[in-house]
């Protein structure tokens, strides 16, 4: 029985549920949906599980599969009226600002496709089409193809459709088993042969190929891929789920690279990301809450929760100092100091502190013998406290 769009959908969505670990329900729900990511061997095989943090939405709400970590980061991050603008800029910001703390940053960003099956059809084209199996595969792997076939992954490679200018290869569509019910099309047409249909045709008649054989054929390409977009669409592919998705650092920026610009983003957050690490990797230790009392000099009252960075050291022989406020975990400020007496200069790492919070602090590190400037992550000009 031929497979309507409601069966494919249902498909995709039960698929997703597997990859996200959470159920085929929550991406029909109203409310946002957090959930910890966990390996699943069913899952679509080009996935790295567990996720770190990965964003679903098929239009009506986010389902976030996380590490839990960020479980509670991420819980407050998606919880707004318009879902769609946790996927746009500027509010990714948030998301690298958090994820570099724990080695991540915001990478894939993605559209994807489901075929309309009340408009498609085998497109028309004016050049001999062929459809290819596996085993025409082996000598095709080649940048020019990149699209079609993967040579990452050459097993996944099921089906293809190609089309040919006198014998010579010219556009081709392929499709990859990424999970047991659903394939992925990519589609390359050389150069010299695009604007001509070719692209459409090849991914529509791929398209029901896969059907034929029981699967569910899928397409991506990114937002601002407008041509790809257009291929889409024309070849009978509707919008059905956008994706974003957190990686190692490191593979994020090698992704970043350009060819007039180095990969890392700025050297500024090489410092910044060095802080987020080390308190990321260590256990904060709160030896003098709020309001409790200097033990050599109990008229000095501390104003914000004091500690330091366990199994870490500093000038003066203990941890790394840190004031820990009551505005979240981020790291966006540090105040430098010099103690005249002691002859010593430190720094000292404000985690989530407010506004308020960071005057009273630096107003602690500001005496006849101690000297502090507070200086921020965001780059504004040095903070001093109020004459």
């Amino acid at each position: 029985m031929p497979m309507t769009n409601a069966d494919i959908l249902r498909i995709a969505i039960e698929q997703h549920a597997v990859d996200a670990n959470c159920s085929p329900n929550d991406f029909l729900r109203s409310e946002n949906v957090v959930v910890i990511s966990k390996p699943n061997e069913n899952a679509r095989r080009y996935l790295t599980l567990p996720f770190f943090c990965d964003l679903i939405s098929y239009g009506s709400n986010i389902v976030a599969s996380v590490d839990e970590r960020v479980f509670e980061f991420v819980k407050k991050y998606i919880d707004t009226e318009y879902p769609h603008g946790c996927f746009e800029m500027p509010r990714i910001h948030h998301l690298t600002n958090e994820f570099r703390k724990y080695g991540f940053l915001p990478c894939y960003q993605a559209e994807y496709w489901l075929p309309d099956v009340e408009v498609l059809k085998a497109l028309p084209c004016r050049y001999e089409i062929r459809r290819l199996e596996r085993d025409d595969f082996a000598a095709l792997y080649l940048p020019e193809w990149r699209n079609a076939l993967s040579s990452k992954r050459p097993q996944l490679d099921m089906l293809g459709v190609g089309a040919y200018d006198g014998g010579k290869l010219i556009g081709l569509s392929g499709c990859s088993a990424d999970c047991d019910t659903m394939w992925q099309i990519g589609i390359d047409v050389l150069p010299a042969y695009r604007r001509q249909g070719i692209a459409a045709s090849l991914t529509s008649r791929l398209a029901i190929e896969v059907m034929k054989r029981g699967k569910v054929p899928f397409y991506c390409c990114a937002w601002s891929n407008l041509s790809s977009a257009r291929n889409a669409i024309k070849s009978g592919f509707r919008p059905a789920w956008v994706e974003h998705t957190a990686i190692e650092k490191e593979k994020a920026l090698e992704w970043n690279a350009h060819k007039h610009f180095p990969k890392q983003i700025t050297n500024e957050n090489d410092l910044w990301s060095a802080l987020d690490k080390l308190v990321s990797d260590s256990k904060i230790i709160i030896d003098r809450s709020k309001g409790s009392c200097h033990p050599k000099y109990p008229n000095f009252v501390y104003p914000v929760d004091y500690g330091y960075l366990e199994n870490t050291s500093s000038m003066d022989g203990g941890g790394i100092d840190i004031w820990k406020g009551t505005d979240g975990e981020n790291i966006d400020a540090i105040i430098c100091t010099v103690d005249l007496m002691k002859k010593d200069s430190e720094i000292k790492i404000l985690i989530g502190c407010s506004e308020d919070e960071k005057q009273l602090v630096l107003e602690t590190h500001n005496s006849e013998y101690m000297k502090g400037m507070l200086i921020r992550r965001d780059s504004n000009p040095p903070m001093l406290p109020h004459p």
